[in-house]
């Protein structure tokens, strides 16, 4: 006699999330370079590690992509003359790079390093991206990074659409560590979209003239397109994300909210009617928050760290 044919049956809701889920995953991968910069290509005249002081070394053009680096704040505008009587940065020096976070099998190369300065003077002083987001969605930004004991032991990263106002994100802590790691951290979604944008990351902590921080293979991708899903994306804005603990959601709206977080395979693992999530037990890992207000829904990608 034939098998008897087995009925299974399948919740929905849960492949639907599934599905989601695997289209958030994917769209990593999916990604494109809207601008990199790998420093193996610095002007440091007469063999030395100090960057030239030319109007033509900054803005720094992207070496992939389109974008500008441009440097701030503190002493970094002072300039020396080396024994070659060529006129450098101080403090804007270029020591050996990494070979992390690279593109098209780069060398390790130079780096920027930014030092303290006399007097600790550089705490508050800046490497700032101009891009533009025109039709792209959630810009990612990664770079190997590294300093010296007594560097700069925080990088804090923000944003502005007119270069004037910054809005910080995410703070990078323990930065005067001694050997290249990669960081990685996610921009909020009010810069999707926008036709200029500007990432700034302010260095603080150092303690010394020489501690220093160096940055190499900086990278910043996005989507190629806005979405325009039925999940509608941008209906609501989460901070800080990435996260440790607690995430703060906002909406426009003032009706009753329901948040429900999501595994990246679709289980529940949250839920709450506040706008205040606590995200500290939760495995580091991508996440889905879900927000209901009325008859709107909205889903937006979570990092827990």
């Amino acid at each position: 006699m034939p098998e008897k044919s087995q009925i299974i049956f399948l919740d929905m809701k849960k492949i639907t999330l599934i599905l989601f889920a695997l289209a958030v995953s994917a769209n990593v991968y999916s990604q494109e370079i809207v601008a990199y910069w790998n420093q193996n290509s610095n002007d440091l005249p007469g063999g030395g590690f100090g960057f030239l002081a030319d109007p033509s070394v900054f803005p720094q053009a992207a070496d992939l992509g389109d974008g500008f680096l441009t440097i701030g704040g503190g002493l970094l505008s002072e300039t020396t003359t080396n024994a070659n009587d060529d006129v450098i940065y101080t403090w804007i020096l270029s020591f050996g790079g990494s070979d992390i976070n690279v593109e098209n099998e780069d060398e390790a190369g130079g780096s920027i390093s930014i030092q303290g300065g006399t007097d600790n003077r550089n705490n508050g002083s800046y490497l700032q991206f101009e891009i533009s987001m025109e039709e792209k969605s959630n810009l990612e930004i990664s770079y190997a990074t590294r300093g010296t004991a007594s560097g700069f032991s925080t990088q804090t990263w923000s944003w502005s659409t007119d270069g004037v106002d910054f809005t910080d994100f995410e703070t990078i802590e323990d930065t005067n560590v001694t050997d290249f790691y990669l960081v990685e951290t996610s921009v909020p979604s009010d810069v999707d979209g926008e036709e200029t944008v500007f990432l700034r990351v302010t260095l603080d902590g150092a303690s010394t003239t020489n501690g220093n921080n160096r940055f190499d293979n900086i990278k910043f991708v996005a989507e190629d397109g806005l979405n325009t899903n039925d999940f509608q994306q941008s209906a609501f804005s989460m901070y800080p994300n990435p996260a440790k603990d607690i995430v703060t959601i906002t909406t426009n709206s003032n009706l009753e909210m329901v948040v429900n977080v999501y595994d990246i395979l679709g289980k529940r693992v949250l839920s709450q009617t506040n706008n205040t999530l606590d995200v500290s037990r939760l495995k580091s890992g991508v996440y889905m928050v879900q927000v209901a207000q009325g008859n709107n829904t909205s889903v937006q990608k979570l990092i827990v760290r």
